[in-house]
């Protein structure tokens, strides 16, 4: 219980509220750093030879997620390695870029946009590469486990077929 005689708190300094400001500085560059490494995670996910486990798209998206895809829509963890690995079968390997991803975030949401370059090997190497670009829009929450991508949607900006260098 307070007592009338008590000390009041002193005023904060000069020096603790740059020390705040600093630590809030941080925190904003933690969180974007955080974020542009889980869409890079996710699109180099798209590249591996095997579709990734439920368990591993875990630690990516959240367990409702939403991708609006050039392939169709999927809702939720559940059934992902599926619906992510049956476009892959149409070709032998492919390569994704993510670039220029700028983050806003706001208290525990937050949202991203990439710019992706996609090349497509096809199976029969005499075809020529198929290649296109894209945008993606990302809406990302804060949770116990870190951020996670909660949407997805990937807009095909333009498509090329190509030699092989």
């Amino acid at each position: 219980m307070a007592s009338i005689l008590s000390t009041p708190s002193p005023a904060p300094t000069a020096e603790a509220a740059t020390a705040a400001g600093l630590e809030e500085r941080l925190r904003v560059l933690e969180d974007r750093a955080e974020l542009v490494a889980l869409v890079d995670r996710f699109v180099h996910g798209l590249d591996a030879p095997a579709p990734l486990t439920e368990d591993r798209y875990r630690a990516l998206l959240t367990e409702d997620v939403l991708l609006s895809l050039p392939s169709g829509t999927h809702r939720g963890v559940a059934g992902l390695p599926g619906f992510l690995g049956t476009p892959k079968e149409l070709w032998a390997r492919t390569q994704h870029y993510a670039t220029n991803c700028v983050v806003d975030v706001d208290g525990d949401t937050a949202v991203a946009h990439a710019n992706i370059h996609a090349v497509h090997v096809p199976h029969d190497a005499s075809a020529p590469l198929f290649g296109g670009g894209a945008h993606y829009d990302v809406r990302a929450e804060r949770t116990a486990a870190g951020w996670r991508i909660a949407e997805l949607t990937v807009s095909v900006l333009w498509t090329a077929e190509g030699g092989r260098g």
